[in-house]
């Protein structure tokens, strides 16, 4: 159920439902609920969009659980995890149980005529910063991680780990560039308001090709690092006597064994873990920017321009 309210009081709304995929909202101060979608009349009671403290009485936190979760809690060492320093993306379902907002909080109830055009604005800016920032920034780490896999084991000349390389490169700066195209032609919304959005064209094209393109990039540094991203023995048997010399003897390569490890388990968090999917959905649905990105083109102006040059006159 989405969330919505249950009761309207003169200082303010009691409000009642879930939010699901909520990433790091335990972990913050304040969360800006907003509705999911556009509306119509007969649905004021979800038209609303308020800021509510971390642990407001009636919040509940249900993080989320995989198998990195698993393999945190059992790690004796950071370093045998594959994003030691930063972890991973920590989700939530937040449910929201009869929480009270204050009027002061509340931002929108019932103005269902603004809820399309809010949802526009959010979703704009978020896919330009999912598409051509975060996931490219997670990008560089991969490439990175991919280009020390091909030096540890000695293959980084070859002409076709190159050219990965180089295709790695490619898609994650297409992204990039889509990104700061969004925020250089970003107009400021609505004249006079003082804020500047991303434009929408750009913005949605940026999350289309980073969710196409990640895909790519895993798959060509899965391709460079090889199977032993799947099949690396644990770190334990580093220490475990009965199996140090064996690990330290075939595991080695152009670097001792522990250092090939560790690159490989970055490499095992990012192409064999999670990131795919996350990438796709983050920032909604990717049907979903292809309607915004169809919506965005100005194909009126297109066919004029087509039509001059063949000559049509209507």
């Amino acid at each position: 159920m989405y969330v919505h309210v249950v009761q309207r009081r003169s200082d303010g709304v009691i409000v009642r439902g879930a939010k699901l995929h909520q990433s790091g909202a335990f972990a913050a101060h304040e969360t800006v609920v907003i509705p999911g979608g556009a509306l119509r009349k007969g649905e004021e009671d979800y038209g609303v969009a308020f800021a509510v403290p971390n642990s407001a009485k009636g919040i509940t936190y249900i993080l989320q659980f995989n198998p990195l979760s698993a393999e945190r809690e059992q790690a004796e060492d950071i370093f045998h995890l594959g994003n030691p320093q930063f972890g991973q993306r920590e989700t939530c379902l937040m449910v929201f149980d009869d929480v009270f907002i204050p009027n002061e909080r509340v931002f929108m109830c019932g103005e269902v005529e603004f809820s399309g055009s809010l949802i526009q604005r959010f979703a704009k800016t978020h896919r330009m910063n999912c598409g051509g920032a975060c996931k490219v920034g997670f990008a560089d780490i991969i490439i990175g991680a991919a280009q020390l896999a091909a030096e540890y084991t000695g293959t980084e000349k070859a002409p076709h780990i190159r050219e990965a390389i180089t295709n790695m490169i490619r898609i994650s700066e297409a992204s990039h560039a889509c990104a700061i195209a969004a925020a250089v032609k970003g107009k400021e919304e609505p004249p006079g308001s003082g804020v500047y959005m991303p434009d929408d064209l750009f913005g949605n094209v940026a999350k289309i090709s980073t969710a196409h393109g990640f895909w790519q990039i895993m798959a060509l540094a899965g391709d460079i690092v090889g199977g032993l991203v799947v099949t690396m023995p644990s770190f334990k048997e580093l220490k475990n006597p009965a199996t140090k010399g064996y690990m330290e003897k075939y595991l080695k390569a152009a670097v001792p064994a522990e250092k090939r490890m560790r690159v490989t388990k970055v490499l095992q968090n990012w192409t064999a873990g999670l990131h795919g999917p996350g990438t796709w959905h983050g920032a909604g649905s990717t049907q979903a920017q292809m309607i915004s990105l169809h919506r965005a083109a100005n194909l009126e102006e297109k066919k004029r321009i087509a039509k001059k040059i063949a000559g049509i006159e209507d």
